[in-house]
């Protein structure tokens, strides 16, 4: 499955997923992360956030608001707040 991590400018678990602009792309298999690729949004607040990351079956961010989880639950793509450990790979293995 393709996750998408909303990161910081040090590469670290966003703290908001709504003023997240750049996303790290990786695929979680069998207990194995990979990263894909970084993804710079293009867009606005909402649209650029889920046009970034369509093609994933989760998000990961430390805050994600109930109406941004409902649009993303809605396109099947699960929101996942992380807020305890700040290194994507390790955040991807928590869950």
């Amino acid at each position: 499955m393709k996750i998408a991590v909303s990161v910081d400018k040090e590469g670290k678990v966003a703290p908001h997923l709504g003023r997240a602009e750049t996303f790290f792309i990786y695929n979680y298999e069998n207990g194995t992360v990979d990263f894909i690729e970084k993804r710079i949004g293009k867009g606005s607040y909402t649209d650029h956030i889920i046009d970034e990351i369509l093609d994933c079956g989760a998000v990961i961010s430390g805050q994600i608001g109930e109406g941004m989880i409902q649009n993303l639950d809605n396109l099947g793509i699960k929101a996942i707040i992380e807020t305890e450990v700040p290194d994507p790979v390790k955040a991807i293995e928590k869950i």
